[in-house]
């Protein structure tokens, strides 16, 4: 089963000094053991950039999707035989003392990504495909409560190699996140953040710049994405042209 493990930290948050190194260490034993599948930091000293829709218009702003104590900093998609192995993966990162990792299981059918080297010319953002999780309505897998299947077929011909890989997550009601207290890890049910707004589904995208990232998001059908900068991404990681949330 797949996983999208979503790393927050404290923003004025202290590290140690072989957080790097142990970084290091716990890409090259996760990628061994063939559980890393995708995967980024995210540039800290670039603002996300939300775009958001309304019936009439369409509007970029800066700053995240909600405002939260603590900040999205990194992704990973994992794959792992259970919701235990996953808690075990996340466990074991090194970044877990200075924040939290929530891990959301994706819907059913995604296929592995195909790994893509970076191109030198390119940049890469992780576009969160969020969406309004109040009220009682179920979520289906076409997206929002309440929505008429979207043109997502369509969406992804636009995108074309632009887009490396996605897929929708499962409802915040799967979500677990995983903190480290006084040493031992902490479990608890729920996303990291009780907020209005939820990731419900992400892209990894391939681009010129963040004007070209804003037109990718600005043709998706949600009423608000999170486009947020990546900072590097594990070689061996990334893309094929699956459907997403």
């Amino acid at each position: 089963m797949k996983y999208f493990l979503t790393h927050v930290i404290e923003p004025d948050g202290s590290w140690p000094e072989d957080t790097e190194q142990r970084l290091d260490d716990w890409v090259a034993e996760m990628d061994h053991r063939g559980v890393l599948l995708a995967g980024a930091p995210l540039r800290s000293d670039v603002a996300p950039t939300a775009v958001r829709r309304t019936d009439t218009t369409v509007s970029v702003s800066d700053g995240p999707f909600a405002e939260t104590k603590e900040q999205v900093a990194g992704f990973d998609l994992i794959e792992a035989a259970d919701l235990d192995e996953a808690i075990a993966v996340a466990g074991a990162h090194p970044t877990l003392g200075n924040g939290a990792i929530e891990i959301r299981p994706v819907i059913p059918g995604m296929p592995t990504p195909v790994p893509r080297e970076p191109r030198a010319d390119r940049e890469r953002y992780l576009m969160l495909v969020c969406w309004d999780q109040t009220g009682d309505a179920e979520i289906t897998e076409q997206g929002r409560p309440g929505d008429e299947p979207r043109p997502m077929d369509d969406w992804i011909a636009y995108a074309g190699e632009r887009r490396l890989h996605g897929w929708q997550l499962q409802p915040p009601a799967f979500a677990t996140t995983v903190r480290r207290v006084d040493g031992a890890v902490a479990i608890t049910d729920g996303p990291f953040a009780e907020t209005k707004e939820q990731i419900g589904g992400y892209d990894l995208l391939e681009v010129t710049d963040l004007d070209e990232a804003v037109a990718i998001a600005t043709a998706h059908g949600s009423d608000l994405i999170d486009l947020r900068r990546c900072a590097a991404e594990v070689p061996s990681q990334v893309g094929d042209g699956a459907a997403t949330a």
